[in-house]
């Protein structure tokens, strides 16, 4: 059985690379975008293979005294707004220019046509989906379990996808850059 003490190092561990990325994305506007990228780069790949490795936790049901009713498990009083998420996407776009949009298929193992994918799209949804738990974390509103389970509840059908998407795209932009 996983102890509230292992969830708290899981959550730290994953924390720390999480915010590795965060940070990379909030100095973006003081960085041009080959850099911006390579950031992004490096901690990705850090970053999936911490969330793979996060435990199937169960969010818990009781109340902390530091809890109130905007701190359930969604926290909408801690979760970007999409005035605020849209204000990273468009700074984002525009750091990138031509750099940001890219062909890919949804679901390579059933989709035969390609879509567009945003480069600034995948950073900013990322960035969103990391940011609530660090935020719930420093504050110390959520317990570790709760905070783990949003992460890895994420990551699989939302952000996961968004970061590997955004890993190849990067590495094809960035290969002659960082060879």
């Amino acid at each position: 059985m996983k102890t509230q003490s292992h969830n708290a190092e899981v959550a730290g561990r994953f924390g720390g690379v999480a915010q590795e990325f965060c940070s990379a994305v909030e100095f973006a506007s003081k960085t041009d975008r080959t850099n911006l990228l390579a950031n992004v780069y490096r901690v990705l790949p850090r970053l999936i293979s911490e969330a793979i490795s996060l435990p199937s936790v169960e969010a818990t049901d009781e109340g902390d005294a530091t809890e109130g009713p905007d701190q359930s498990p969604s926290h909408p009083s801690v979760r970007m707004t999409d005035e605020q998420w849209g204000q990273l996407y468009n700074q984002l776009k525009e750091k990138l220019g031509d750099w940001d949009l890219y062909r890919q298929v949804f679901d390579p193992t059933t989709d035969k046509e390609a879509d567009c994918g945003s480069l600034a799209d995948d950073i900013a949804d990322i960035y969103r989906d990391l940011k609530e738990g660090l935020v719930l974390g420093e504050m110390h509103q959520s317990k570790p379990e709760d905070i783990v389970w949003e992460w890895r509840l994420l990551y699989y059908p939302h952000w996961g996808k968004h970061a590997m998407d955004a890993l190849l795209v990067i590495h094809f932009l960035l290969q002659d850059t960082l060879s």
